[in-house]
């Protein structure tokens, strides 16, 4: 079955692990692109995730179909000061939860541009142990 799906890229191995180890996990998201991708998705979204970067994608790339279960964007404020200086920043990021759905596939790249999500069409691709 072929699904359009927003992907969520350079998603560590490590990550990609316990997700398929334990069905669910919490991410924050600070990349630009990925946050950018999280804004234009709601609970109940299915999303792919992928070790490869945008611009490496091609049909074939390998990946994880998950579900969202929850977004929230968060705040971070830093304050750095001295005797003679004071500097506050903030940054924001978004902590996505996410179920695993199965295995996919990249099958074409429909979308690829900067500033806007990365849209794939993707294969689920269904392993069966025939021992």
């Amino acid at each position: 079955m072929i699904m359009e799906c927003v992907a969520l890229t350079g998603i560590s191995r490590q990550v990609i692990r316990e997700l398929v180890a334990n069905g669910i996990r919490t991410l924050e998201i600070r990349s630009p692109h990925n946050f950018l991708a999280l804004l234009h998705l709601s609970p109940g979204d299915v999303i792919f995730l992928t070790e490869a970067s945008g611009p490496d994608i091609v049909t074939g790339t390998g990946g994880m179909l998950t579900r969202i279960r929850e977004i929230q964007v968060v705040t971070h404020k830093m304050v750095q000061a001295g005797a003679d200086f004071y500097e506050e920043r903030e940054a924001q990021a978004a902590r996505v939860q996410l179920a695993m759905v199965g295995h996919g596939r990249v099958r074409g790249v429909k979308s690829l541009s900067l500033g806007s999500p990365t849209i794939l069409d993707v294969d689920e691709v269904c392993y069966y142990d025939a021992g």
